[in-house]
């Protein structure tokens, strides 16, 4: 078994929000992604775009979800 540490590309594929670490580069990725879009509104929205694709992780999915759940609340 291999000793390393490093990331896998499934890793890479997924957002662990139990991390702060993951969790504060998702909305700073996010907000930098998206310019209008402020790291704060992501970080209120983050939980409840979660919780919609839950129990899934993906990166991919996450982003679509906070997007979707940004522009709901847009109208």
């Amino acid at each position: 078994m291999s000793d390393d540490k490093g990331n896998t590309s499934q890793d890479r594929r997924a957002v662990a929000l139990s991390e702060d670490h993951e969790r504060r580069h998702f909305i700073e990725q996010f907000a930098k992604d998206h310019p209008g879009i402020t790291e704060g509104a992501v970080e209120e929205v983050l939980d409840e775009a979660a919780a919609k694709i839950a129990p899934s992780e993906d990166r991919q999915e996450l982003t679509k979800a906070v997007e979707e759940v940004i522009g709901s609340q847009d109208r």
